[in-house]
């Protein structure tokens, strides 16, 4: 037998904070990128989607191959390379380096988890991660320009790459569950439920801006719509398990959503910061679609978790990119937002079909742990 322990909580802290930046930041910046036609601009807000659920999937094999140490420190390397090679050039490398730094966040996201083993420093920096990006990133795009408000986020990465290069000990590598896991409800309403996220992260500032709200307001809506999602990832899981009425939640869940689009709908400019926090509170709904995986597989999400997202992400890597062409080619938001309403009412429809529809187990997995220096890895 050996003593493991869990990577430190300041260092799965500092790995989160780089989870959503480059999606973020992305969004905040998208309406002053002059390499970004509109439809360059709809392909970049629907890349992170297809990136996040291709990688997820890799990323067990990717793990057997070199180690989880390797696979986490090839990630971050991954992320710094692509961050700053995205802004070096025009509408390609924007296009190639944001799809890279995607897959690598997907590796990430789907390692840390398990590295984390249940600490809350996991959710404080994603939440804090993601309102970063776009809080920070206009006010630099303002004051330089918007390579430099991209740019920087590599820098961020490769601090994370020197904290966790530092990170001593080995490691057991969890598992993997076989067989598909059949979840077809489930994996639409998480499908629909990215497409929204995605969507409020992508075009917010520019809806806002396209309604005559300036910059830096839109900016800074984008940073408190994600700010407003941070306590709802807390709350939301324990609602999960304690509400009896599931379908009743699914529905309290879209309603924020509701508002905040219908607002972007008829009257964007007239209270922007409301619009803003009714989508961030919508994100909730996240919170509930993970909880749910977790709850399904009964501690162990693996197989569920790799259908579900994977399948799910690819699913709203199409929705975010519909909306995107149907304001490319109406040039305006109105036909998008209806769009997004219908997709709010798919996410209810979905949901109740989700909760009340039993999934099968998947296999449990082994958990995820890091030994010390002087301990031999446990034998499979």
């Amino acid at each position: 037998m050996f003593r493991a322990t869990t990577v430190s909580t300041a260092v799965i802290f500092v790995l989160a904070i780089n989870l959503r930046p480059a999606v973020t930041s992305l969004g905040a910046a998208l309406p002053d990128i002059s390499v970004a036609s509109a439809l360059v601009a709809a392909v970049l807000v629907a890349l992170p989607l297809w990136a996040i659920g291709l990688g997820g999937w890799a990323t067990p094999w990717l793990c057997g191959r070199l180690g989880t140490h390797r696979t986490v420190t090839v990630a971050l390397l991954g992320l710094v390379l692509s961050l700053a090679g995205r802004v070096l050039g025009g509408s390609i490398p924007l296009l190639v380096g944001t799809a890279l730094a995607c897959l690598a966040i997907a590796v990430l996201g789907t390692m840390l988890p398990l590295l984390a083993n249940g600490s809350a420093a996991f959710t404080l920096g994603l939440g804090l991660g993601s309102t970063a990006g776009a809080l920070v990133t206009p006010a630099v795009v303002l004051s330089s320009s918007w390579r430099i408000g991209l740019g920087l986020w590599a820098v961020v990465a490769l601090l994370a790459q020197q904290v966790w290069r530092r990170t001593p000990g080995e490691f057991v590598s969890p598992r993997a569950a076989s067989g598909w896991v059949p979840a077809s409800a489930l994996t639409i309403h998480f499908g629909l439920i990215s497409t929204v996220t995605f969507l409020v992260m992508g075009w917010l500032p520019g809806i806002l801006r396209s309604a005559g709200v300036p910059a830096a307001t839109a900016g800074a809506c984008l940073a408190l719509s994600m700010a407003m999602g941070l306590p709802m990832m807390w709350l939301v899981p324990g609602w999960t398990r304690r509400w009896r009425n599931q379908t009743l939640l699914v529905v309290t869940l879209a309603v924020p959503n509701v508002i905040g689009v219908a607002g972007l709908l008829l009257a964007p400019a007239a209270a922007p910061w409301l619009w803003a926090a009714a989508t961030g509170t919508g994100m909730g709904a996240l919170a509930f679609g993970l909880t749910t995986i977790s709850l399904r597989s009964k501690g162990s999400s693996l197989a569920l978790s790799a259908v579900v997202q994977g399948v799910g992400y690819v699913i709203a890597g199409f929705g975010v990119l519909a909306c995107g062409w149907l304001h490319t080619f109406t040039g305006t938001w109105r036909t998008p937002l209806l769009l997004v309403l219908a997709i709010l009412l798919g996410q209810v429809v979905s949901g109740h079909l989700a909760v009340t529809r039993r999934t099968p187990a998947a296999p449990v997995p082994r958990a995820l742990t890091v030994l010390p220096h002087d301990s031999a890895p446990e034998a499979a």
